[in-house]
C-alpha cells in the first residue's frame, strides 16, 4: 500500500467529557484544547510539539468513563496497520517510553491491509454521495465487517469505508473500533488493568493534496456510556482533531511494515506560560465539541438502545430518583421503573411503569403510560401519583432525590396526583431546544416531615404549608438553548418562557421567563441568570407563590426568606482561574480533569413581592420560621415569625468563593447586603447558585 513520504501539519484538538440529560440536551463538562506542530514520515516516525493548551473544566467527572482510554492521533490512515495515538495526559515522551507499555499506541488492523481477508468481510460497492469533512462528494461505500472468531485479540474497524471513485484512495473510516478475539479484553470485567474501552466510536477523514496525496484533514474518536437506568442520560468522551497548514515532505513512497506495532511517537512541549499565552487558534473553544453529536454513531451503539428491532423490556426509568430517592417527606424512597418498547412491531410506541414505596411515609407513588417517540415530536398518555417540589427559580438539571444527605433538604413538597397528555416538538436537535405542551387533571396534598434529624446536624425544617384541591392545568412551555447553562461549558445565550393555568378548586395563572448568559474570555469567565416570574390570581395557592433566599437564589439570607406573587432575580458569577495545577491529572496511564483552582465572585439581587391583600395571606399561609434547631422564634407581641415575607424593595448578597475542578466544587462565604446580617459559610456544588 503506497504512502506519501509525510507531512508536516499544525493540528488542533480539542478534548471534552459530555454529558447528555432528558434526552434532548447534550453539552461538555469538561473542555481542554490543544494545539500542535505535528511531523510524520512513511518510516513510522511521528513527532508532535504542543505549543498552545487551555481547558475550562466545569463539573467534576464521576463517571467511570472518565478513566478509559481514548483515542487522539492517528498519524496516517495509509499502511498495513493504523496506529492510533492515545490521549495520555502526558505532557512530554521519548521514543522508547511508547514503544511498550500504557504509552504504546494502539494497533488496527488496516480494512485494506494485504492481510484483510483473515479478519474483515465486506459488502456493498455501490458509488454513492456523503457529507465528507462538510463537503458533499461522490465515494464508493463498502461496509466493513470485522471477523468475530480469532486466535487472538486484535483491534479492527467495523463501519462504513468510503474510498476516491479514481483513486481508490481512502477517504473516511466511519463506524468503531472494536477490540475481537478469544482472549479479547472486551470481558475483562468492571476495570481493566490497561483501562482500554471495548468500543471506540471513530470519524476518520483525510484530505487529497495538491501534488494527489492523502493525508488526514480531519479525526474524531469518541467513547460513549448511554445511562441504561435512566432514559436519556448518559456521558461520553469525544476528541475531535482537524489538521491544518498541512504541507508534504518529499521522501520516496514505501510500504509500512506490517508489524506496525514497533512504530513509535515523540510528543514535546512548550514552556507551561507559553501554553497558557498561545492565541493563535482556529476555532473558538467548543466549537468542535458543538459541531457533532453523540447520536451521529446511533447505529453502531448496543442493539438494545436502538429504536429498531424486536420488542424489547428493559428496567429503565426517566428519573434518577424512581429507583431510590432520600428526602425529609419520604425518607427513603426505593423503586423499579419498567419500559417495553415495541420498535419494529411499532415504531415509536413504548409502555413504562414506576412505583415504589417511601419507608418513613409509609406511602405507596408511581406512575404509567403509553407513548409515541418520533424524529421531532414526542407524545405520552400517563397517570401518576408523585413527589413533586414547589420551589420555583430552580436551576437547570437540579435534582432533588437525594437532597437530604447534605444539609437541611432545601426544597419543600406536595404530594401530586395527575393523569393528562404531554406533548413535546423538537427545535433544534444539537440545543435540545423544545416547545412544551401539557393539558392534566390534577390534585394537590399536604405532606408532612417524616424525618427530624440531618446528618449535618440540628433538625430538618417542616414541610411549608399549601392548599389542597383539584384542578384543571395546562401549560406551555418554550426552552431554548436549554446547553446554555452553569452544568455545561459552553458559551451563549438560552431562553426559557412558561405559562401555566389552573382551572378548578385551584384557579391562578402563572408566567415565568429566565435568560441565561454564559462568555468565556481569556482567563476569565462569567454566567448570569435573570429570572422574572408573576402569578394572577384571586386567591393564590401558597404553593404557587415565588420564593427565594439562602440555597434559593440568594445565599445570604435565611432559606426562603422572601416571597410573593410578583417576583424577579438577577444572579452572575465571575470566575478568574488560577494558573496553578490547571494541567490534566495523570496517574499511570489514567487521565483526570485538572483541580483548576478558580475565585469567584458572585453577586444575587432580586425581589418577592405580595400586591394584593389575598396574595400576602398566602405568603402568610407557608408557614412559621423554623431555627436551625427546630424553634420557633417570636415577635414582641409573642407571635411566631413567618416562614417567609414580602420584600419591601429589591434585597442583595455577595459571595466570594474558592472553587476547584473550575468551581464545580466550592467553598466560600456569603453576606447580605443589609445592616445587621451576618456572614454566612456557603459550600456549593456544579455552579448551581
Amino acid at each position: 500500500m503506497n504512502t506519501p513520504g509525510g507531512y508536516t501539519a499544525t493540528i488542533e484538538s480539542e478534548i471534552s467529557t459530555l454529558a447528555r440529560r432528558e434526552t434532548r440536551v447534550e453539552g461538555a463538562s469538561f473542555l481542554e484544547q490543544l494545539s500542535s506542530k505535528a511531523r510524520w514520515t512513511s518510516d513510522g516516525v511521528f513527532e508532535q510539539h504542543i505549543v498552545g493548551s487551555r481547558n475550562f473544566p466545569n463539573a467534576i467527572p464521576m463517571s467511570r468513563i472518565a478513566f478509559l482510554r481514548i483515542g487522539w492521533i492517528a498519524p496516517t490512515l495509509a499502511g498495513e496497520r493504523l496506529q492510533i495515538i492515545n490521549r495520555t495526559g502526558l505532557r512530554e515522551t521519548d521514543f522508547e517510553q511508547t514503544l511498550t507499555g500504557p504509552y504504546a499506541p494502539e494497533i488496527v488492523v488496516h480494512p485494506l491491509a494485504s492481510d484483510r481477508d483473515g479478519y474483515y468481510r465486506y459488502s456493498g460497492g455501490e458509488t454513492v454521495t456523503r457529507m465528507v469533512g462538510g463537503v458533499a462528494r461522490r465515494v464508493i461505500a463498502i461496509e466493513v465487517m470485522p471477523v468475530t472468531e480469532l486466535e487472538r485479540e486484535e483491534m479492527l474497524f467495523e463501519g462504513e469505508m468510503e474510498l476516491d471513485p479514481e483513486s481508490h484512495s481512502l477517504v473516511r473510516l466511519f463506524g468503531r473500533m472494536v477490540i475481537v478475539g478469544e482472549s479479547g479484553r472486551a470481558g475483562g470485567g468492571l476495570f481493566r488493568l490497561d483501562l482500554t474501552p471495548p468500543v471506540t466510536m471513530v470519524d476518520l477523514v483525510n484530505q487529497r493534496l495538491a501534488d494527489g496525496r492523502w493525508v488526514p484533514f480531519s479525526q474524531r474518536f469518541e467513547i460513549q456510556a448511554p445511562s441504561t437506568r435512566t432514559i436519556g442520560h448518559g456521558s461520553a468522551r469525544r476528541v475531535v482533531s482537524r489538521f491544518y497548514n498541512v504541507a508534504p515532505i518529499e521522501r520516496p513512497a514505501g510500504m509500512l511494515a506490517i508489524s506496525a506495532s514497533t512504530s513509535g511517537y515523540v510528543i514535546t512541549s512548550a514552556p507551561s506560560d507559553s501554553l497558557r499565552d498561545y492565541r493563535d487558534w482556529f476555532r473558538p473553544a467548543g466549537r468542535a465539541t458543538e459541531s457533532v453529536s453523540d447520536l451521529d454513531f446511533i447505529r453502531f451503539r448496543s442493539p438494545k438502545l436502538r429504536a429498531t428491532g424486536p420488542p424489547m423490556v428493559t428496567i429503565a426509568g426517566f428519573h434518577r430518583g424512581d429507583f431510590i430517592r432520600f428526602n425529609r417527606v419520604e425518607g427513603l424512597f426505593t423503586g423499579l421503573s419498567v419500559m417495553a418498547r415495541f420498535r419494529d412491531k411499532a415504531p415509536g410506541v413504548y409502555l413504562r411503569g414506576t412505583g415504589g414505596y417511601a419507608w418513613s411515609e409509609k406511602t405507596v407513588r408511581g406512575a404509567g403510560g403509553v407513548g409515541w417517540d418520533m424524529r421531532r415530536w414526542s407524545i405520552e398518555g400517563t397517570a401518576a401519583r408523585t413527589l413533586d417540589v414547589t420551589n420555583e427559580f430552580r436551576s437547570q438539571f437540579d435534582n432533588p432525590s437525594l437532597s437530604a444527605l447534605v444539609g437541611r433538604d432545601a426544597w419543600d413538597y406536595v404530594d401530586h396526583r395527575s393523569a393528562g397528555i404531554v406533548a413535546t416538538r423538537a427545535i433544534r436537535d444539537v440545543s435540545g431546544s423544545v416547545l412544551h405542551f401539557e393539558g392534566a387533571r390534577v390534585s394537590d396534598r399536604g405532606v408532612e416531615r417524616h424525618l427530624s434529624k440531618p446528618l449535618s446536624g440540628g433538625r430538618f425544617r417542616e414541610n411549608r404549608n399549601l392548599t389542597e384541591g383539584s384542578y384543571w392545568r395546562t401549560r406551555a412551555v418554550l426552552d431554548w438553548n436549554p446547553d446554555i447553562s452553569p452544568l455545561f461549558a459552553q458559551d451563549g445565550i438560552g431562553f426559557k418562557a412558561e405559562f401555566e393555568n389552573g382551572t378548578g378548586d385551584l384557579d391562578y395563572t402563572r408566567l415565568e421567563g429566565r435568560i441565561v448568559v454564559r462568555k468565556s474570555f481569556n482567563r476569565v469567565f462569567f454566567i448570569a441568570k435573570l429570572h422574572g416570574a408573576a402569578l394572577l390570581s384571586d386567591n393564590p395557592p401558597p404553593q404557587q407563590l415565588f420564593e427565594m433566599g439562602g440555597p434559593v437564589g440568594l445565599p445570604g439570607y435565611e432559606y426562603k426568606e422572601f416571597a410573593g406573587n410578583r417576583a424577579a432575580l438577577f444572579r452572575v458569577r465571575l470566575t478568574y482561574p488560577l494558573t496553578m495545577l490547571d494541567s490534566p491529572l495523570r496517574i499511570g496511564s489514567i487521565v483526570l480533569p485538572s483541580i483548576a483552582p478558580a475565585i469567584s465572585l458572585g453577586y444575587q439581587s432580586g425581589f418577592a413581592k405580595a400586591t394584593t391583600p389575598a396574595a400576602r395571606a398566602a405568603v402568610r399561609a407557608l408557614g412559621d420560621f423554623q431555627n436551625r434547631d427546630g424553634t420557633v422564634p417570636v415577635d414582641a407581641d409573642g407571635n411566631p415569625l413567618p416562614a417567609s415575607v414580602p420584600s419591601s424593595r429589591p434585597v442583595g448578597s455577595l459571595d466570594i468563593r474558592v472553587g476547584f475542578f473550575g468551581d464545580a466544587l466550592a467553598v466560600g462565604f456569603a453576606r447580605a447586603i443589609q445592616r445587621g446580617r451576618s456572614t454566612k459559610l456557603i459550600i456549593a456544588f456544579g455552579r448551581q447558585f
